[in-house]
């Protein structure tokens, strides 16, 4: 015990050691920060679209275009203050908060809020208008034909003195709109003009047809009160955050043990590769056994990788807690709970074991990378098969191709973390536990016989040679 913690020691050390340790664990945050804030922040930074509209249909549609434009930026507002409500005091506060707005608007929104959580209302600020109208071009204005309007609002756009002209005409159920715009790769604009024309045209062909105003408000304002309920649910009914939280979990549990297992374990590869074509495995031979030196690297490069899930762990509670305390607090509820924890754990642990033993069993046969990438192939192909039928189970995770696959051991944890919001039998979460602890020890087994025949084997090595010398040594 006393030689493998030694080298399990060493093979920590001689990665944290290294300044791309510390880079590794700063750029991936870094990188999906980014990524998941760099919509925000375009949104933000960018000016909003500068539109005029040409009405020359008659029918006033301008002005009412331009109030839909606004009222949808209302309804944006309305959302996001709902969203931070909910991340900032929990579903509660998002639901006190939608009520008040429905009585005295976002002003009595924020006021909620402000009781629940006052440094989120302090901070929260409303988004930035998509769109600001402006007053068509005069020479537009006075066009008789949608051409010449189009002449026009041409050279505008070209000028840069507009984002986008939209020329209107036609009457009735035949409008036709005209949009001149410098963008080509954005369509959320055309899709709002759009829907704002059609949902106008609707209600005019409507009231033509003698329905009041009054009773297309009315018609407009109905919406169904949805209520999402299962029995499943904390409170036997209806259905909370905190009850589809375990799902969200899981499938973030195994993604860690997939990342964990590609990387780590691609460490290991590396470091039994390099160790024996430099002759230290050799060396080590002589002073430790086999599962010491193994091991202790398994243990090594495990701590490695916990580490770097600590360290991104606590910079993920640190902004939750500050940013989010409501969505921390049911986090947190739900993975001790009902003992979730242990339970994405256990199969993270295993998954773990049992991809680094294999791992560490074939860098032993490998004199290069070139030579591991042959061996590596079925096992990346292995790994790869879970990740497909991930959004299966995400929809539907008693589906008996997934349940099939969630036996077969490669596959038992990446699968079964992602069922766990079904709430799956018993008999299935033990059978494929027992089942995955069986294997796993197998394949370590295994692992210890071929990193023994491998670390003083030379030459180039396929799978079939592998499996031979591993079978010669077992029967030697």
């Amino acid at each position: 015990m006393s030689r493998l913690l030694k080298i399990a020691r060493r093979e920590y050390l001689a990665y944290v050691r290294t300044v791309g340790f510390w880079l590794s664990i700063i750029a991936l945050p870094l990188v999906l920060g980014i990524s998941t804030l760099a919509p925000l922040l375009t949104m933000k930074s960018a000016q909003p679209e500068r539109l005029a509209i040409v009405d020359l249909t008659g029918q006033n549609l301008g002005p009412a275009i331009a109030k839909t434009l606004v009222e949808d930026q209302g309804r944006a507002t309305a959302r996001a203050l709902r969203s931070a409500a909910l991340s900032a005091a929990g579903p509660k506060a998002q639901e006190e908060v939608r009520k008040a707005q429905v009585r005295g608007g976002d002003a009595a929104g924020r006021e909620v809020l402000a009781r629940y959580n006052p440094a989120a209302a302090a901070r929260f600020k409303a988004p930035k208008a998509k769109t600001i109208v402006l007053p068509a071009p005069a020479e537009a204005q006075a066009a008789k034909t949608a051409r010449e309007a189009g002449v026009a609002a041409r050279r505008d756009v070209a000028a840069k003195r507009l984002d986008s002209v939209l020329i209107l005409s036609g009457r009735d159920d035949a409008v036709v709109m005209d949009l001149w715009s410098r963008n080509l790769g954005a369509p959320v604009l055309e899709n709002d003009l759009k829907r704002a024309v059609g949902d106008l045209m609707r209600e005019r062909a409507l009231t033509r047809a003698g329905v009041s105003p009054q009773t297309l408000k009315a018609a407009d304002d109905l919406k169904p009160v949805f209520n999402s309920l299962s029995p499943k649910a904390a409170s036997g009914e209806k259905v909370a955050l905190r009850d589809r939280l375990p799902t969200f979990v899981g499938v973030v549990a195994s993604l860690v043990l997939w990342s964990m297992a590609l990387t780590g374990a691609s460490i290991l590869l590396n470091s039994v590769i390099e160790e024996k074509s430099s002759k230290i495995l050799e060396v080590l031979l002589s002073s430790a056994s086999v599962p010491e030196i193994m091991g202790g690297k398994i243990l090594g490069v495990a701590g490695l990788t916990l580490t770097v899930l600590f360290i991104w762990a606590l910079g993920g509670a640190f902004a939750l807690i500050n940013f989010a305390p409501g969505l921390a607090a049911d986090l947190l509820a739900v993975l001790l709970g009902k003992g979730l924890i242990f339970y994405f754990g256990i199969y993270l642990v295993l998954g773990y074991l049992m991809y680094a033993a294999l791992f560490a069993g074939i860098g032993a046969f490998c004199e290069t990378q070139r030579d591991a990438q042959t061996l590596l192939g079925p096992i990346m192909m292995v790994m790869a098969v879970p990740m497909i039928f991930m959004g299966q189970a995400l929809r539907s995770p008693d589906a008996p191709i997934v349940s099939a696959l969630s036996w077969f051991p490669p596959f038992t944890p990446f699968l079964m973390p992602v069922r766990i919001a079904s709430d799956p039998p018993v008999a299935q979460v033990v059978g494929t536990t027992v089942l995955m602890v069986v294997t796993t020890v197998a394949i370590v087994a295994f692992s210890t016989r071929a990193f023994h025949v491998g670390a003083l084997a030379t030459g180039k090595v396929d799978l079939r040679t592998l499996l031979g010398r591993i079978a010669r040594k077992q029967a030697g």
